[in-house]
């Protein structure tokens, strides 16, 4: 695997994000009054501007380096021993080895400051061709205020509350201390009902990416659901630092009530009686939806535009197609996909069949999943010794037996011209709030008929049975947690949900995988056998992510987080 696809994908994730981004405005440290006056008494100048905040939006696939997040938890492993995510799975990172997305997203937050304030102080003019753009425009440094706030608790935890620009001189209010977790939750959820205020419910096609009302209920409820979860419960209320102990049973029906208010609201917005978002009603269109460039699908709420192009198929095409087997799913993964009678695989009634793994799973296994022996692009995956896509340590191989298929596109054929596909990535989809509804509902009011009836419309979707009737609360509690990790697999949220649920000293250490053997009395001509890939070191610290070291020495009332 090269390693100028690192430089390849960064550069698309910090390209503009909208037609009309100019990358010099506001990139430096400060402007001069007079470059101020100029950009913000033009409306297209300060549209630029906004659009410029954009392009700082890290893309949900190749978040991580410019690779998946899902190769740093247990979903998958990739292929090369220099790529980001070997760092969180070696126990290798610190706040010297992961980068500084601390100032990365202060830089952003100070953008948006500046943009609004000096909206107002130049008393910037609308859009003489579209009356009441300019507002809109306003709503959309509203919520991506809060979007890079967002970012910044759900990485360190309680941070630096930031709502005016700050001078190089002001050493004051340079060296504040962190504020609670709770109170950056606050601060995210007025910008986001600020920015509702401001936006429209669509934008015209020639838009599609720009922030919509859908966008501020979507950021809310995901905030609020990640403030009702163990890791910040208890300890978010007063102060900065997670729980990080082995007690995963923190709770506060209060704060379970309004995260599923939140999702509820996502999940019931309409727009003069017609629901706004609806769910793709098979798995076809469901696929569609991750690989579509036009981005029109009616369950898609928010996304990275053009967060990278087809480098990011041959990343996750096997090594037998010219591909780099990245984010290879782990057996811990496929093990958690039911068989399609709809119960776990070591129950007894599911009738799963350990020397023909592959038979009988959830529908979405298939569309996800690329195994020993499936079908793609014309031939069989051959993942056994000797075989085109062989396991093995050697470059570009999966190291696990799988690929990942959920996000690419089998059309393509890798080395193509990176103009052939732009990847949008999907931030905000419908399904995510059906589940964080869910979850949440099942927290402070278990039992309650919605829930089933929200989780069943997702099983449904993917042609899966309903959940069984009379689970227990704590029942209902894995059956929500298993379903999130099958629907929104590689989608950069099992990383943070096993933080935030307090679970993660249980699921990050041993990785499995399944190598395929040629056996010709075995069923299919292969038997199978599990292997551990690796064990990874853990420890709670681990919950949160330390903020890097450069920024507590510039800042000394900057407090490190525990363990860290």
């Amino acid at each position: 695997m090269k390693r100028t696809l690192i430089i390849h994908i960064l550069a698309f994730t910090l390209i503009a994000a909208l037609p009309g981004c100019r990358k010099d405005f506001l990139d430096r440290a400060a402007t001069t009054q007079q470059q101020d006056s100029d950009i913000f008494t033009n409306f297209t100048m300060t549209d630029q501007v906004v659009n410029n905040l954009y392009s700082r939006i890290r893309g949900p696939y190749t978040y991580l380096g410019g690779y998946s997040m899902s190769s740093a938890c247990d979903e998958a492993k990739d292929a090369s021993s220099w790529m980001a995510s070997q760092t969180f799975n070696n126990g290798s990172w610190n706040g010297t080895t992961i980068g500084n997305t601390w100032r990365e997203n202060y830089v952003a937050i100070r953008q948006a400051n500046t943009i609004l304030e000096n909206i107002v102080k130049y008393k910037t003019p609308d859009d003489p061709n579209n009356p009441g753009t300019l507002e809109n425009r306003i709503g959309e440094v509203y919520f991506l205020r809060a979007w890079y706030l967002s970012e910044l608790i759900k990485q360190f935890g309680g941070v630096i509350i930031v709502t005016q620009s700050i001078e190089q001189t002001d050493q004051a209010a340079l060296n504040r201390s962190r504020n609670s977790y709770d109170s950056c939750v606050a601060q995210i959820v007025a910008d986001c009902e600020e920015a509702f205020k401001r936006l429209p419910y669509s934008y015209p096609n020639t838009q599609v990416g720009r922030v919509t009302k859908g966008a501020c209920l979507a950021l809310k409820a995901r905030t609020l659901l990640y403030a009702a979860s163990p890791l910040w419960a208890i300890a978010g209320k007063t102060g900065f630092q997670g729980d990080i102990s082995s007690n995963a049973s923190a709770t506060d029906p209060e704060k379970w009530r309004q995260a599923a208010a939140a999702a509820k609201a996502v999940i019931d917005l309409n727009n003069n009686g017609a629901p706004v978002y609806r769910l793709e009603p098979n798995l076809a269109a469901r696929k569609q939806m991750f690989i579509a460039t036009t981005l029109q699908s009616t369950e898609v709420i928010f996304e990275r535009m053009r967060e990278t192009d087809q480098a990011m198929d041959r990343y996750l095409f096997p090594f037998g197609n010219s591909g780099w087997s990245g984010c290879a799913p782990t057996q811990n993964l496929v093990d958690d996909y039911e068989t399609d009678s709809g119960y776990p695989i070591d129950d007894p009634a599911s009738g799963y069949d350990e020397t023909r793994p592959y038979e009988h799973r959830d529908p979405r296994f298939y569309q996800d999943i690329l195994y020993n022996d499936a079908s793609f692009k014309g031939r069989k995956i051959e993942t056994f010794a000797g075989g085109k896509d062989a396991l093995s340590t050697d470059v570009d191989h999966t190291r696990t037996g799988y690929f990942a298929r959920k996000l690419f596109d089998e059309t393509i054929t890798p080395g193509q011209s990176s103009s052939v596909r732009q990847v949008h990535g999907i931030i905000f989809r419908l399904a995510e709030f059906y589940l964080s509804y869910a979850e949440a509902l099942n927290e402070y009011d278990p039992g309650n008929a919605a829930i089933a009836a929200a989780v069943n419309a997702i099983r449904q979707r993917a042609g899966m049975p309903d959940l069984p009737a009379g689970l227990t609360q704590e029942q209902m509690r894995q059956r929500i947690r298993n379903e999130r990790r099958i629907e929104l697999a590689f989608e950069n949220h099992r990383f943070w949900d096993v933080r935030r649920w307090k679970i993660a000293e249980h699921t990050e250490k041993a990785i499995w995988g399944l190598q395929a053997i040629k056996d010709d009395t075995a069923p299919g001509g292969f038997r199978y056998e599990r292997f551990k890939v690796e064990e990874r070191p853990w420890r709670n610290a681990m919950y949160v992510i330390p903020i890097t070291v450069d920024e507590t020495l510039r800042n000394p009332n900057l407090v490190q987080n525990q363990g860290w």
